[in-house]
């Protein structure tokens, strides 16, 4: 049986620095938190995914988040998670920070 290497988690604490500068992607709040959103194949049982899988949301829709699932809460906010997460990256990179 072939054995893959086990994936390492890209961690960047100053990507993550950079999403909590930004407002919330829900009400434009200031305060918020990094957001790691899950998806098949992104982290597993008990790992975060990696650090480009986050996104600013304030506490309130992060718990809300929590509570209605991911699928449900960014539906009912009329979210493209993936043309978020593709904003928050490609800002990050615009800012020369890599």
């Amino acid at each position: 049986m072939k054995s893959y290497p086990k994936h390492k988690r890209w961690k960047s604490p100053k990507y993550l620095d950079y999403v909590r500068s930004c407002p919330c992607i829900i009400c434009g709040y200031k305060e918020v938190d990094a957001h790691h959103v899950r998806h098949k194949g992104s982290g597993g049982t008990a790992r975060k995914p990696d650090d480009y899988y986050a996104l600013p949301i304030c506490r309130l829709h992060h718990l809300e988040n929590h509570q209605v699932g991911k699928d449900t809460f960014f539906e009912r906010h009329g979210i493209d998670v993936f043309q978020e997460l593709f904003r928050m990256v490609s800002g990050y990179l615009k800012k020369g920070e890599l």
